[in-house]
């Protein structure tokens, strides 16, 4: 489904009461514009203050395939639930942490793939290999076409390669990105678990890339929306679009002050 754009005021009046819903964020192309090295990124302007008004009058959670230690580092330790890894590990705004896939049970795998790849790709070519605790990543938003189109194919073939090892992996490609991840980890797993966790609350859900399609998916089995983080419509499975980082934090601002909603500020 094609989106037409949202204004940031008129979804929050749309979604009305706040209290009602369970608000749930990507990181990268939601909270932070998309940069050429992902350890660059850094939050929109304004981001933090308002999702501090806003976990102020419900519950939020930012579920990224970045580890949550990341997610710390940029966002600080407010006072919402953290995902990282896709889903990997969870921490709740109260401090209980929960892992669903072990680094140790991974690391093998891992480190056989990122020993391949860093033989395979030069960093002065613009590729990156980005290791995580149970995951791994390649970026190419650097990469010239050549070079790109000569690799990438190889770069496929070696992480499919691998979909088999134990306990079982998958490959999944977003923008500019290629990752080898444990099977069965994903955004709408870990929006399952913190919605069980929301007390009835419906989820809506920002994100930008394929990743989120998953944590869209399980929002719409909620009764709740997804919407879509991008200047220009694609396929997806949100209902709703909001163009960049900058937009998503003047949602987040009239989300959190009820404005239009008859909440009281």
């Amino acid at each position: 489904m094609n989106l037409d754009l949202d204004d940031p005021d008129t979804l929050a009046a749309d979604l009305g009461a706040a209290e009602d819903w369970l608000v749930v964020l990507d990181f990268d192309g939601v909270l932070s514009p998309i940069v050429e090295h992902p350890e660059d990124a850094a939050t929109a302007p304004g981001v933090v203050p308002a999702i501090e008004q806003l976990a102020g009058r419900t519950q939020v959670a930012v579920v990224s395939g970045r580890p949550i230690a990341e997610l710390e580092a940029r966002l600080g330790l407010l006072p919402v639930t953290y995902a990282g890894g896709h889903g990997a590990e969870v921490r709740t705004a109260d401090g209980r942490q929960t892992a669903f896939v072990s680094p140790d049970a991974v690391a093998g795998t891992l480190d056989d793939v990122e020993a391949a790849l860093e033989e395979l790709l030069s960093t002065d070519a613009g590729w990156q290999v980005e290791r995580k605790a149970a995951s791994l990543a390649v970026h190419h938003r650097r990469v010239d076409d050549r070079d790109r189109d000569a690799l990438l194919p190889r770069v496929h073939e070696l992480l499919e390669a691998r979909r088999d090892d134990d306990p079982g992996f998958e490959v999944l490609a977003g923008k500019a990105v290629v990752e080898l991840r444990p099977a069965g980890v994903d955004k709408g797993r870990a929006l399952a678990w913190i919605a069980e966790r929301a007390d009835g609350r419906r989820p809506v859900v920002l994100g930008d890339d394929v990743t989120d399609e998953d944590a869209f998916r399980a929002a719409v089995e909620r009764d709740g929306l997804g919407v879509l983080v991008a200047d220009a419509p694609r396929a997806t499975v949100a209902r709703r679009r909001l163009r960049d980082p900058d937009a998503v934090v003047d949602f987040l601002r009239a989300f959190g002050t009820g404005r239009g909603s008859g909440a009281p500020d």
